[in-house]
């Protein structure tokens, strides 16, 4: 057999199968996710969806600014709000600002089915409670997350309930920031809680 009959026959075949019923697509069928329609809906029936990249880089242009994801950035990836999902964290130093540069960390998360995020802005002034105590071009403060005991929790945080995963900012000069999600939002709606030392 020559390759053009090869080739005429296997048209045929992919032809048959496309027009077959039973490999079309079925409209009735709905995969999870998708609507009626083919299109994408986050946390579709009240299931929590993870975050994922393209949500992130969304929420870092709309809260960090339209230069943001062209800083080199640390991300964290795991669950840091005790609901067995995914979230994602990330920090860099954003020097937009006309104040001078700070570091920026933004929290993207899924809760309860719910997407949320809060961006912060942490200082580099060594007087202040809410800062980091050195800026220094050539190495960022690092991102990183501790898990805590329970005990902890109620005893330094005075809340046994919050999530025991702390996430750390750290320049090694001064205490770390940290930062911890509590389902009950603070007086101006955030979420996660700043702690220090």
């Amino acid at each position: 057999m020559n390759k053009q009959k090869i080739l005429s026959g296997l048209s045929v075949v992919c032809l048959i199968g496309l027009a077959s019923p039973a490999i079309a697509d079925d409209s009735k069928t709905v995969m999870k996710g998708w609507d009626e329609n083919g299109v994408w809906e986050l946390n579709a029936n009240g299931e929590t969806d993870p975050v994922s990249s393209a949500q992130f880089y969304y929420e870092m242009r709309w809260q960090g600014g339209q230069y943001a994801r062209n800083y080199r950035h640390q991300m964290l990836t795991g669950d840091f709000t005790c609901d067995g999902v995914l979230d994602r964290i990330a920090g860099w130093v954003d020097l937009d600002n006309p104040d001078g540069p700070f570091f920026a960390l933004l929290f993207v998360t899924n809760h309860g089915a719910k997407d949320h995020s809060e961006i912060r802005y942490i200082p580099f002034k060594q007087s202040e409670q809410f800062a980091l105590c050195v800026f220094d071009e050539t190495a960022p403060p690092v991102l990183s997350w501790q898990e805590n005991s329970t005990e902890y929790m109620a005893e330094v945080m005075g809340d046994a309930d919050m999530c025991n995963f702390a996430i750390r900012v750290d320049d090694f000069m001064c205490d770390a920031p940290q930062f911890f999600y509590s389902e009950k939002p603070d007086e101006n709606g955030d979420h996660w809680m700043f702690f220090r030392n």
